[in-house]
């Protein structure tokens, strides 16, 4: 594959560059804390996100008829790793994991719904995968969603944690088990978090950012917000990992931390001696420059994957 950008892309990354210089702004952009778009909610950052819509880069590789371009997914790379790279917030989980799952497997009721909130940027979504005996391994979720045929829909119980953004989304796409099978028993909902009867619990990171234990008790969810069907939510989940793997992890923070070791290296110096003369300090910046090279181009090979239908390589 070809790892220049066409002059078209090119073309779009400065437009982006340009929009980004036009709207800077402390209280959106800072450099030291990653993906704002999970961790911070301010006024001033959704109504940048909504400028972000106005251009119509939200959903760029969306079909038409719901309201995108048919545009590359590189286009959403170039995008996400601009914004990324000002420490800005992110396209992420709203037009990647729920959107483009909603658009694969949603019902129409859904999709009318939520995708034209997605895309003007006026909805917050969390995204309730982790357990306290669940986290890596998501096909082990405990929280139990049982059938209440009387109202048509399903009352869920349990616990969910490290859900970023619980605290200030609006809607809560969360995994709950239907049925005993492992990997077959798990069934995706939409709920709203300002339910009366869930409890929303702030957990604080060494770093001093805030994540949350949130708490079912009793929540009735219609069916109308069973996210596909009954039973396949972990395929849903699986298959959501290729949907948004470029627009909810950047290259640019990693390059950005690497420039400025490579600046100190360049400078320090040990016992009067530059430390970039020591073989081995040398010996690993090279490496860490290798390694930081193959990342890029591992990110860009996801992308152009994900373009002609496949997964990640």
């Amino acid at each position: 594959m070809d790892f220049e950008l066409t002059p078209d892309q090119r073309s779009f990354a400065e437009t982006v560059e340009r929009f980004l210089n036009e709207n800077e702004d402390p209280e959106v952009f800072d450099v030291t804390r990653e993906n704002m778009a999970q961790i911070v909610d301010t006024p001033a950052r959704r109504a940048f996100m909504r400028k972000i819509a106005d251009q119509g880069w939200l959903g760029i590789t969306w079909p038409e008829e719901w309201g995108g371009q048919d545009g590359d997914g590189i286009y959403e790379y170039i995008l996400n790793e601009a914004l990324a790279g000002r420490g800005g917030p992110q396209i992420g989980k709203g037009v990647g994991i729920i959107g483009k799952t909603l658009l694969a497997v949603g019902s129409e009721k859904l999709k009318a719904e939520f995708l034209p909130k997605i895309l003007r940027n006026e909805v917050e979504f969390a995204v309730g995968y982790s357990e306290p005996e669940a986290g890596s391994d998501a096909a082990s979720m405990k929280l139990r969603a049982t059938r209440d045929d009387s109202r048509g829909g399903w009352i869920l119980n349990g616990q969910k944690t490290w859900t970023t953004s619980a605290h200030f989304a609006e809607w809560y796409w969360v995994g709950a088990r239907t049925a005993e099978p492992k990997h077959h028993g798990i069934t995706l909902f939409l709920v709203p978090l300002d339910h009366p009867q869930i409890t929303v619990r702030g957990i604080w990171t060494m770093g001093d950012e805030r994540t949350n234990d949130v708490f079912f008790d009793d929540v009735f969810v219609d069916d109308d917000y069973v996210v596909g069907e009954v039973n396949k939510g972990f395929q849903y989940i699986s298959q959501a990992l290729d949907l948004e793997r470029f627009t909810m992890f950047s290259f640019a923070p990693i390059s950005q931390r690497l420039d400025l070791l490579t600046d100190f290296v360049r400078t320090a110096t040990v016992d009067d001696e530059p430390l970039s003369a020591d073989p081995v300090v040398r010996q690993k910046m090279a490496t860490l420059a290798t390694e930081a090279e193959v990342a890029r181009l591992l990110g860009l090979r996801v992308v152009a994957a994900a373009e002609k239908g496949g997964g990640a390589p």
